[in-house]
């Protein structure tokens, strides 16, 4: 079954508010993949992906007692280091990905969220205050980590605007600027930087399959490394994953590294080793499509939050990652920057309904 492609605009659109409304139609609205891709980023952009995504291997493989350092159970695990934690829909631990959280505070000047309204007393992991790796163990990954997120908030602020545009014009009653302020402003976003672990199995062995008996295979195994949901929030911005041979460039500090000089970026495979890994979304018409976002480029997703807020106009989509059935030592890495507003936001006018009740609500799904 045939789903469309993702959109691309350029940063220079989003700049000048010249993308059409038709243009966001088919990346957001109802028949859409629900993505849209960003291209002429700035020019520091590559090269800060490279070192935060290669930082991604470093940090999962630091030793055991430095990651447990790192780890905030206060925080739900869901501020710092999380391998292990989360649990998936058969009720079993994922062990297949190790994730850094980081409150995107320092956006706007704050190293923490602290929010000080008591409704974050509920969800501590919002307001907890960022833990980073001693600077000898990762030299000069959180400069590098707040250097390349503030670049992505910048970038989604604009996109933010794109859809304010849209919805003015098409919702009666919408608060002009209110994604942009949401994206801008808020004390909740949150950074997710991912390491998804080499897979320990070769899946297909070395048989010479079709693409219809490769599509069936990619529907089973949905929960490889990611299993199928939506974000919550309202945007979600997304890199273009590496993937990198472990087993061919450990990812340890040498023992000559100079603890004052950041790390050299690791090599990268020129794709996935295996076609069928990566991400994928589950179209409106429940098609599959794999998601290739290309390197110099950024990728945005829409939330139910933005759902809500747009009455359905924008809709939140299924996607999922599967790992590669190939075997080796191979790693992929990515980040992730979920863009939510604040506990207190009213998300659905006809209802009155806060930011709080409608994650009570998420909540309740996987209780």
């Amino acid at each position: 079954m045939h789903s469309p492609g993702p959109i691309t605009v350029s940063l220079e659109e989003l700049r000048a508010s010249s993308v059409s409304f038709d243009k966001l139609d088919e990346a957001f609205g109802p028949s859409s993949l629900g993505i849209l891709i960003v291209e002429g980023l700035p020019s520091q952009y590559s090269e800060l992906r490279c070192r935060l995504l290669s930082y991604a291997s470093y940090l999962a493989n630091l030793p055991s007692h430095v990651l447990e350092s790192l780890s905030l159970p206060e925080a739900k695990y869901l501020t710092g280091w999380s391998h292990g934690k989360e649990a998936l829909k058969s009720g079993s631990y994922d062990t297949q990905k190790g994730s850094f959280y980081v409150n995107c505070g320092f956006y706007h000047g704050a190293e923490s969220s602290k929010p000080a309204s008591d409704a974050y007393s509920e969800y501590p992991e919002l307001a907890a205050s960022n833990v980073w790796p001693p600077e000898d163990s990762l030299p000069g990954f959180r400069q590098c980590f707040e250097e390349l997120c503030s670049l992505v908030i910048d970038t989604a602020v604009l996109v933010a605007r794109a859809c304010d545009r849209y919805a003015i014009s098409k919702i009666e009653g919408y608060e002009p600027g209110f994604l942009e302020r949401v994206v801008r402003t808020s004390a909740t976003t949150k950074a997710r930087l991912l390491h998804y672990y080499p897979s320990p199995v070769n899946a297909y062995g070395n048989l010479s399959i079709t693409d219809d008996e490769r599509l069936d295979r990619v529907e089973q195994d949905l929960d490889t490394w990611c299993s199928t949901h939506i974000d919550h929030g309202c945007l979600t911005a997304l890199l273009s994953a590496v993937y990198i041979d472990e087993s061919a460039h450990p990812p340890t500090l040498a023992s000559s590294q100079d603890s004052s000089s950041p790390l050299a970026p690791l090599p990268f495979l020129p794709g996935a080793p295996d076609p069928d890994s990566g991400l994928h979304i589950r179209s409106r018409t429940g098609a599959i499509a794999k998601v290739k976002i290309p390197t110099d480029c950024l990728a945005f997703q829409t939330g139910e939050t933005l759902q809500l807020v747009t009455g359905g106009k924008f809709q939140a989509v299924p996607h999922f990652v599967r790992a590669s059935a190939d075997g080796g030592q191979v790693a992929r890495n990515t980040l992730a920057i979920f863009t939510q507003p604040a506990l207190e936001e009213v998300v659905d006018h006809e209802t009155g309904k806060t930011y709080a009740q409608f994650c009570r609500e998420v909540a309740q799904r996987f209780s």
